[in-house]
């Protein structure tokens, strides 16, 4: 849920930046003031002679809002698609590779997908951390989850999880497997 909700923040934060920045308006405005101020003093110029209606034709402002709604929303749309599993066992959330091939759908991130691809390609482990991070959170919807983050670190390092790992996830999420078993001799 982090990746999910960090992803769509920086999309949008990302958007909101390019729509500040485009500054193409006070250039219109400030042509058209310097015209006038010109023809004032130039009448029979050519240019004052059809005063034209100059329009900005950038475009930044409305892409980025575009790109910043089409990537949240693909991440919303695969975060629901993968926890609305009809097998509750299968229900998870998404792989960090799978969060930014979402968040691709704005073309200027798709290097980023390609990076995280070749950084940490999905295997068994990583829908395993991913299933086990489902279920904490759906019983403990607003709990840290740095466990699972390490967990997905190493996942991605070695393609496999520790026991030790296992067990701790598994005591957070409330397996009955994980959890030590006494056993009195006698």
């Amino acid at each position: 849920m982090r990746k999910f909700v960090t992803m769509t923040l920086a999309s949008l934060l990302l958007a909101a930046g390019v729509m500040v920045s485009s500054t193409n308006g006070s250039y219109a405005w400030e042509y058209e003031f310097n015209l006038a101020k010109f023809c004032k003093y130039h009448p029979s110029s050519a240019k004052c002679a059809h005063p034209t209606q100059h329009q900005s034709r950038n475009t930044t402002g409305q892409w980025a809002v575009g790109c910043g709604i089409a990537s949240a929303g693909s991440l919303m749309i695969g975060t629901a698609i993968k926890a609305s599993d009809k097998d509750k066992k299968k229900r998870r959330q998404l792989t960090i590779t799978e969060a930014y091939w979402h968040a691709s759908a704005c073309p200027f991130l798709l290097p980023l997908a390609l990076v995280a691809q070749a950084a940490c390609p999905d295997n068994k482990a990583t829908y395993q951390v991913a299933t086990l991070a489902y279920a904490y959170v759906d019983k403990h919807p607003a709990a840290d989850q740095s466990a699972f983050t390490r967990a997905y670190g190493e996942a991605c390092r070695t393609g496999k999880l520790s026991r030790a790992t296992l067990v701790e996830l598994g005591g957070l999420v409330g397996f009955a497997a994980a959890k030590p078993v006494l056993r009195v001799r006698g």
